[in-house]
């Protein structure tokens, strides 16, 4: 199976790199290529990014340079899991889709960061799915699913097990672009999973270690976000 991964910024480095987190990644990543699916990722900036973003917007940085200093962060991320990944990744981060494709064709695993002003990592994973035609997009988050609310804020916010990509949209809303946005997903990802009609899943970081079996049909506790019949 063809599969692009994102991992949010917010369990690779939620404040200092998550070491452990890093680790399930990698084995998790080395299993599957062992059982030869076709792998590519992308990882956000987490909280270094925001750090700096916040920094810069301090220093009445133009959003434009805010969203490159974020961009950088996610690259930094990215290049700590590709040198824990070792031989089987491509040795630098990639900032086009085509290079990704190509290297996966390599039998190598991609790892992308942000790559364009005014976008997420979210989007990026969406249009990496999308050029490389994943069967399946994957996203890790500090949430272990979509919910109804701000599970962290409303106590009465209830997870969702499955929705189509409309009702994702719905939740979602058109929220504007801000750089170092926290949102369930960038609108603009969820325009590109509806788009695709791509199988999605949605889940927490303790998933991780278990997405081997996932891909093979286990149980998980995200969210799906099922394909609209056409």
């Amino acid at each position: 199976m063809r599969v692009t991964i994102c991992f949010g910024g917010s369990i690779i480095a939620p404040g200092n790199p998550d070491v452990a987190c890093i680790r399930d990644i990698v084995r998790a990543v080395r299993e599957l290529k062992a059982r030869n699916h076709e792998i590519l990722i992308v990882v956000g900036g987490g909280e270094l990014a925001r750090v700096y973003i916040n920094a810069a917007r301090e220093l009445e940085v133009p959003g434009v340079d805010q969203d490159q200093i974020g961009i950088a962060a996610t690259k930094l991320n990215a290049q700590l899991l590709i040198s824990a990944l070792g031989d089987i990744a491509e040795p630098s981060p990639v900032t086009a889709f085509e290079k990704a494709v190509r290297a996966m064709l390599r039998d190598k695993v991609p790892v992308m960061g942000g790559t364009t002003p005014g976008q997420t990592t979210d989007a990026v994973a969406a249009m990496l799915a999308q050029a490389s035609k994943s069967e399946l997009l994957v996203f890790f988050t500090n949430v272990d699913g979509v919910y109804t609310a701000d599970p962290k804020q409303d106590p009465k916010a209830k997870k969702i097990d499955q929705l189509t990509p409309e009702e994702l949209a719905k939740l979602v809303g058109s929220a504007e672009f801000q750089p170092g946005m926290k949102t369930i997903m960038d609108p603009v990802a969820v325009k590109i999973i509806q788009r695709l009609n791509i199988k999605t899943l949605i889940l927490g970081k303790h998933e991780i270690k278990r997405l081997p079996e996932i891909l093979n049909g286990a149980k998980h506790t995200g969210t799906v976000i099922t394909r609209v019949s056409k």
